[in-house]
Formats: C-alpha cells, structure tokens, sequence
C-alpha cells in the first residue's frame, strides 16, 4: 500500500485516507514515501504506481524486470520470377484435378465400396481437341 506523508502536519497517510485527511489539514499537500514526488492538491489521485522497495534500497544493484525487445522486422522475402509454362502443361493438371475432385464426390457419397469402385472403373475422363473435358460413363 502506498503512504503519503503531509507536510502540513508531518503525519503519515495512507492513500485510501489522502482525502478525508485532506479535508480536516487545510492546505495539504502531500510526498509519496517511496518515490518521494511531491502531489499539490489532488494530483495524488493519479499517481497509480511507484518503485518497488528493492529499487528504492539496492539502487546501483537493481536490476528490473527485463522487458522483452521489440520484435525485429522481417525481411520480406524476395519475390521470384515465375517462368512461364507451357498452357498445355496445365490443362494436362486440370484433367488431374477434377478427376481427383470426383473421386472426393464419390468417396463422400459412397454406398458401398463395390459399387463405389466399380463406378470408378467405368469413368473415363477425355481431353478434347477444343481443350474441353468430357466425361464418359461406360456400363
């Protein structure tokens, strides 16, 4: 608990007191014991944290709580040159995909692991010439 000495009246004060203190000694002012910062009128009412008695006793010997550093910056990462590809390339990883996006449909909506796979088998997937897909089911 922080204490406040009056120097009106030289006595010792503790802050829940400071007020009712200061309405009976007309004029009061008040000096924290730890910090010994002196408070006109009601300035106390702001003075929310003090040093610790460690630090007012050790002085050259303390050594505060140790604050964590700033983060550093991170260098943004450098961005590299895509090359392009071939657009044939790609369309060939689109057949892959939607395949396997099928595959995912079916797998969700599985009756029975017979009929799922041999509905599997019977899918062909075809690459037209217009770069389209087709997709074909075969009994």
């Amino acid at each position: 608990m922080v204490s406040f000495s009056c120097e009106n009246c030289n006595e010792t004060v503790k802050k829940p007191k400071l007020a009712q203190h200061q309405s009976r000694c007309y004029g009061a002012y008040f000096t924290c014991i730890d910090c010994s910062t002196t408070f006109y009128n009601n300035e106390h009412t702001k003075h929310t944290s003090c040093i610790s008695e460690a630090e007012k006793y050790e002085k050259g010997l303390y050594k505060g709580k140790k604050k964590a550093p700033p983060p550093q910056q991170q260098p943004k990462p450098e961005e590299k040159k895509i090359e392009e590809k071939k657009p044939e390339a790609v369309k060939e990883k689109k057949i892959k995909d939607n395949s396997v996006s099928l595959y995912k449909i079916l797998k969700e909506n599985k009756k029975s692991k017979k009929h799922q796979s041999n509905l599997l088998k019977s899918l062909k997937v075809t690459k037209l010439d217009d770069g389209s897909l087709s997709l074909t089911y075969e009994k």
